[in-house]
Formats: structure tokens, sequence, C-alpha cells
């Protein structure tokens, strides 16, 4: 059993997302959004001084001293600040069994030679563009 001096880090996690979530960020644009809002300096990551300033300003209800815990917990690359793939991540979490097999099915749709990469022509030879907007327009080409 943890006590408050020595809080579970995955009860700290929860609570993050969850006071975030709770703002209407859910979505990856929202947290796009909000990662924007809490980067201070417009640096396009996030520092532990601007990550402990978001957690006081939106009220996270996490204790200043176990910020620093969760920060780290989220700098998966370990370089002292968060980028937004690493926000995103941190705030949307694992994929469930089930969204993780759609996203390979669709994976799989695409990746034509089976190399395990998706290469523009991969993508090329089942998307078609010829009715997209600003191809209708004359914005951008098909290609």
């Amino acid at each position: 059993m943890r006590s408050a001096m020595n809080p579970n880090p995955n009860d700290l996690i929860k609570l993050f997302r969850d006071k975030i979530k709770s703002r209407g960020a859910r979505g990856i644009i929202g947290l796009q959004k909000l990662f924007a809002i809490m980067d201070d300096d417009g640096s396009k990551s996030i520092s532990l001084y601007e990550f402990s300033k978001a957690c006081r300003d939106f009220k996270v209800g996490i204790n200043d001293e176990n910020v620093p815990l969760i920060f780290d917990l989220f700098d998966t690359n370990h370089d002292g600040t968060l980028n937004v793939d690493e926000f995103l991540m941190a705030i949307r979490g694992e994929m469930n069994d089930f969204r993780r097999a759609l996203v390979e099915k669709a994976f799989r749709s695409l990746d034509k030679d089976c190399n395990g990469y998706l290469e523009i022509d991969d993508i090329k030879e089942k998307y078609n563009v010829k009715r997209h907007p600003d191809v209708i327009q004359g914005k951008k080409s098909e290609d």
C-alpha cells in the first residue's frame, strides 16, 4: 500500500489524464491545442517548468513534489522535455486490443509489398485524390 508521501505513479497518471480529459481535450486536435497552450515559450516541447505551471493552472490536483515523477514517466525518450508525441501518448494511453487490431488491419491493407513500412507508393495505390476539394479546385495536384 502506498502512502500520500509515496503515491502510486499509475494513480497519479490516471488523475492527470482524467483531469485533462474533463477539460474537453480528448481528440488529437484538442490535445495538440492543449499542448500548444502548455508550451509557453513556443519551443514545440514542454519543459518541466512549463509542465508544472500547467498542472497548477489546470488544477489537476497533483502535489508539486509529484509533478516531476509524472513528467519523468511521460518523457519516454528521457531528454528532459515532452514533445507532442510523448504528450499525446501520455494522455491517450495504450490502444486497447480492438483498436490495435483495427490499426494493424489498416496497415496490412496499405502495405502492399508487405515490407513492414508504408511508403508513398503504397498509399497512392489505395487513396484516390481525384475528388479531394483541393485537387478539384486546382490548388493541389494529384501528386
